[in-house]
């Protein structure tokens, strides 16, 4: 399983000892042009990119902008627009990405769909769905409704780590995830997840910026995880040093990688 870090400007230098790959917020493209250059190069030196769609930063690209930019970094994976819980939607997005779009961009960068719906019949559907469209790269988010209804506990961040965990088993154990496919998990809610995929060779990567949000706010790793999350997005770091939080967030990428590999 790769893993992708999102890291602030002041860490992207340690990039490449760090994160398996990048992943890539395409509204900073124009906001920071040390990210723009980072991303280029990364391409250049044949880094495994994922491009997101903005959704989860709450950045609502036009379909012209996430193109131009999509030729211009040229990433393995581009996530097409999704809607949150909304499934129907999220698969008209899909279907026009996959028969309009799909041949304007390079030939190297694969569509993944990100799955969403409120209902396990709703995941079921999408994810059957889009592969009649063709799509073989499918991406579970970590915050769904639908895992509140799979797992019951009192806290929402377990029912979200156990709720993901039993959808993608069944997934895999009905024959939905054949071998062909790329499964990405989008996020986490809290980082002991990946310790239940530990040895799995049907997910193939997951993106968080867990490890760094929390050593940015003094927050370390417990040898069990986390059990809080905070509300932060990694943009609020961005510009900063983090001179004096980078041991916390160091000791929480590494305690990432032993959940994880």
């Amino acid at each position: 399983m790769k893993v992708f870090h999102e890291l602030p400007l002041s860490m992207l230098y340690k990039a490449y000892s760090i994160t398996d790959g990048d992943y890539c917020l395409p509204h900073l493209l124009d906001k920071y042009e040390i990210y723009k250059n980072y991303f280029l190069q990364s391409k250049r030196d044949k880094r495994f990119i994922i491009m997101d769609n903005g959704l989860f930063e709450g950045v609502i690209h036009t379909n012209k902008d996430l193109i131009e930019k999509i030729n211009l970094i040229k990433p393995n994976i581009f996530i097409t627009p999704d809607e949150w819980n909304d499934s129907s939607a999220t698969y008209k997005n899909a279907k026009y990405w996959m028969n309009t779009f799909k041949t304007q961009l390079p030939p190297e960068t694969n569509l993944m769909v990100v799955l969403q719906g409120k209902t396990l019949d709703d995941f079921i559907n999408l994810y059957n769905n889009c592969i009649d469209l063709g799509f073989k790269h499918f991406a579970f988010n970590h915050s769904s409704e639908v895992y509140q209804t799979l797992f019951s506990h009192p806290n929402k961040l377990i029912n979200q780590m156990m709720g993901r965990i039993k959808l993608v088993t069944l997934f895999k154990k009905q024959g939905y995830i054949l071998d062909s496919h790329y499964i990405h998990l989008l996020g986490c809610s809290l980082p002991q997840e990946f310790i239940y995929y530990k040895g799995l060779d049907h997910i193939n990567s997951v993106d968080t910026s867990s490890p760094i949000i929390n050593g940015a706010l003094g927050i370390t790793y417990k040898e069990y995880g986390l059990l809080t999350k905070p509300l932060n997005k990694i943009e609020e770091f961005f510009e900063d040093s983090l001179k004096d939080q980078i041991e916390d967030i160091i000791f929480n990428i590494n305690k990432f990688k032993e959940y994880s590999y």
